[in-house]
């Protein structure tokens, strides 16, 4: 299983607006050969914005990233961060659970 983690600092009037463009990513993304979770969480202290996905492989990521959908929201929200994305990819296995 792969699972990434992508971290985004949004300027504080764009929240919102950033986690708006999100729910249609999210949508599609889950529908994405391959995809076992897809989710966007908010810190509560500092506002930041955190995607946890799971794929079931590096491959299915990858056609992920090729996306229509990808692509546009990184577009348009660009100009919503104060940072670029902190994106950290993990292999995992699970050693409890389903």
């Amino acid at each position: 299983m792969i699972i990434v983690n992508a971290s985004l600092k949004a300027k504080e009037d764009k929240i919102d607006e950033i986690i708006s463009e999100a729910e249609k990513l999210i949508v599609a993304s889950r529908e994405h050969e391959g995809n076992i979770t897809y989710n966007l969480y908010k810190d509560v202290l500092d506002n930041s914005l955190t995607f946890v996905e799971k794929w079931e492989s590096k491959e299915a990521l990858e056609k992920h990233m090729k996306t229509d959908e990808f692509i546009a929201f990184g577009n348009d929200i660009k100009e919503f961060l104060t940072d670029e994305l902190d994106v950290t990819v993990y292999v995992a296995e699970a050693v409890t659970g389903n």
